[in-house]
């Protein structure tokens, strides 16, 4: 039984004397408070709630009615108000001519918004709705569109190819669980949660998809060997990041540290390690200064450094320290700590050529995507977006209560 006839049941007891209902097909609770049919006989809970679950809605059993994140003294406004209204189904929209109904967007998604339900504020709950029914909304329309066009390109070749893999796949799954169809069926149920034609339905619209991009989107996303190149001039830095130099530093004012600078001065001549030297003199991190990255030539003295230092790192290598020199009023030594070095690397790598080619070809099968979809929806006959967001939105929260 489908929900909107397990629904149609329910109202069936209920038909003389009701509003005429719109093509929302909403129905207030205080239609079923009306003491012209307190003599009608009701619907049994089980039906009732069978009937619930059917059409997406939650059912919360009578003393289910605490939001284990609040004390038992907050007040939650979650009972069933007379003249509340809750829309079962509605039709939203249309797309190419096919009717969209609120069940086909939100029962694939309702097991998520219910436990969610339990677990978030109202408003925070309200903002999630909005955003997971729009994205839904969106997928069922772009789906039918891309669908829709996918048929309409097909040749008659195709066609027939599609039925002999569809008839296929049909005896394959079948013939895979015990070759008896409603065995078949059981099987599928439980492992897939879909029929046998359920799932086919689902191959096809996959497959009719894949062909559509194959043929009207992968041909627009063409890379050149010049597209390459100039993504690797772009991106070269980052394969080839320069070889870098630390350096360490002494400072001391000269006048009155006479004495300290020979010792420290014999230390470091008489191999004594520079940061053990630089923390007896006071240096914070034991002296070590900065990290500079070395050019293409991967000279020390061509760092991005002040002048007067670099005549002194002349010669030097890792682990050397310069001799005392004076600048201003202090006495300076530096040191050369350590030199790391970066394999370079070259466009002509099939590694990195392979790499380059496969950024250059995603971002032009995304943007080739964008474009495709934009025509389509430029061509397709559909509702107004907004409007029909709009509605289903509407739809989805009524079937929740809204908490204080």
């Amino acid at each position: 039984m489908t929900a909107l006839a397990a629904v149609s049941m329910l109202l069936a007891g209920c038909a003389g004397g009701l509003p005429t209902l719109d093509s929302g097909r909403s129905v207030s609770m205080g239609d079923f408070s009306n003491p012209e049919f307190s003599g009608r006989v009701r619907p049994a809970p089980d039906v009732v709630k069978d009937a619930m679950v059917e059409s997406g809605m939650r059912v919360l059993p009578v003393d289910d009615f605490s939001d284990p994140g609040l004390d038992d003294d907050d007040d939650i406004d979650i009972s069933i108000r007379t003249g509340q209204t809750i829309v079962v189904d509605s039709l939203i929209g249309q797309v190419n001519g096919r009717p969209i109904f609120a069940d086909e967007i939100l029962t694939p998604i309702m097991d998520q918004l219910n436990a969610d339900f339990t677990r978030m504020p109202w408003n925070q709950f309200r903002e999630y709705v909005i955003r997971l029914v729009s994205r839904q909304l969106r997928e069922v329309i772009y789906n039918e569109l891309f669908l829709s066009e996918a048929r309409a390109g097909l040749s008659t070749q195709q066609e027939g190819g599609f039925l002999a893999w569809m008839n296929n796949m049909r005896g394959e799954l079948i013939g895979q669980r015990g070759g008896v169809s409603s065995e078949a069926n059981r099987q599928m149920l439980e492992e897939e949660g879909k029929t046998i034609d359920e799932y086919l339905k689902l191959q096809e619209e996959q497959q009719l998809i894949r062909v559509l991009m194959n043929e009207r989107v992968r041909p627009n996303a063409l890379v050149a060997w010049r597209d390459v190149e100039r993504a690797w001039e772009l991106r070269k830095g980052q394969y080839n990041k320069p070889s870098t130099v630390t350096l360490g530093r002494i400072r001391l004012k000269t006048k009155g540290n006479e004495e300290q600078i020979k010792l420290f001065d014999d230390e470091l001549r008489a191999g004594e390690p520079f940061g053990v030297v630089a923390a007896q003199a006071g240096m914070t991190d034991d002296g070590i200064w900065e990290t500079f990255p070395l050019g293409e030539d991967e000279k020390i003295d061509g760092i991005e450094i002040a002048d007067f230092y670099k005549e002194h790192l002349k010669g030097l290598g890792p682990g050397e320290t310069s001799k005392p020199f004076e600048r201003g009023s202090r006495t300076i030594w530096i040191s050369v700590i350590d030199i790391e070095h970066h394999e370079q690397r070259s466009l002509f790598e099939p590694g990195i050529q392979r790499s380059l080619y496969q950024d250059v070809y995603s971002r032009r099968l995304s943007e080739a995507q964008e474009e495709f979809v934009q025509d389509i929806l430029e061509q397709g006959i559909y509702d107004d977006l907004q409007e029909m967001e709009t509605k289903i939105v509407d739809i989805a929260l009524s079937r929740f209560l809204a908490r204080k």
